[in-house]
């Protein structure tokens, strides 16, 4: 993993804006997608409005998005979801005095321009194995004040014009999840959450 030092910032430094270039180059041959993707979310965020804007992710911070970028983030099966969703109680284990109520629903997604980071093709191109990807300790890299590099990858989509991101699951093995960028949507664009009418 390569290794830089830089402070949240209005102007980046050269290896970024490299990594940037990078990311805009591939947009032109990045596919898109259609189906069906999982997400798991506490009572709070549980309404048919919160479920998918992407809110939360903005004001914490996720391993594919600084502070600032709305993001949201689903999961192509269940059982990846799930183990998204309890990624404390897999690390530190479980207790069950500390298990919160939460909601799982699904959505069709379609999204015309998605960067699949999967493809080790993609991800060589942007300096990085799939390992060094999921790897990154990016928590621990944002409490000390720096963007981490896989933050730096999704702020690049999302500057580039992309919809989202397709990455492999930090929790499960061969799982995939997708990040959208909701403020990147195309207008032919579309998240339909399943059962909607279901959520308050």
């Amino acid at each position: 993993m390569r290794k830089r030092k830089q402070l949240f910032a209005k102007n980046d430094p050269p290896e970024v804006i490299e990594l940037f270039s990078v990311i805009a180059a591939m947009v032109p041959d990045a596919g898109g997608f259609d189906g069906v993707v999982v997400r798991s979310v506490g009572t709070k965020y549980a309404s048919e409005n919160s479920f998918f804007s992407g809110a939360g992710a903005a004001k914490t911070g996720g391993r594919w998005n600084p502070v600032g970028l709305h993001a949201i983030y689903a999961s192509l099966d269940v059982i990846t979801a799930t183990r998204e969703a309890y990624q404390n109680f897999l690390t530190f284990g479980f207790s069950l005095s500390a298990i919160m109520p939460r909601v799982t629903a699904g959505a069709t997604v379609s999204l015309g321009k998605v960067l699949d980071l999967t493809d080790k093709r993609v991800s060589a191109k942007l300096g990085f194995t799939i390992g060094e990807l999921i790897e990154e300790d990016w928590k621990a890299i944002q409490i000390g004040g720096v963007e981490s590099w896989t933050q730096a990858i999704g702020r690049g989509c999302s500057v580039s014009g992309l919809e989202g991101l397709i990455a492999p699951s930090a929790q499960s093995v061969d799982g995939k999840n997708i990040v959208i960028f909701p403020k990147r949507l195309a207008k032919t664009s579309r998240i339909e959450i399943l059962g909607a009418d279901q959520l308050p």
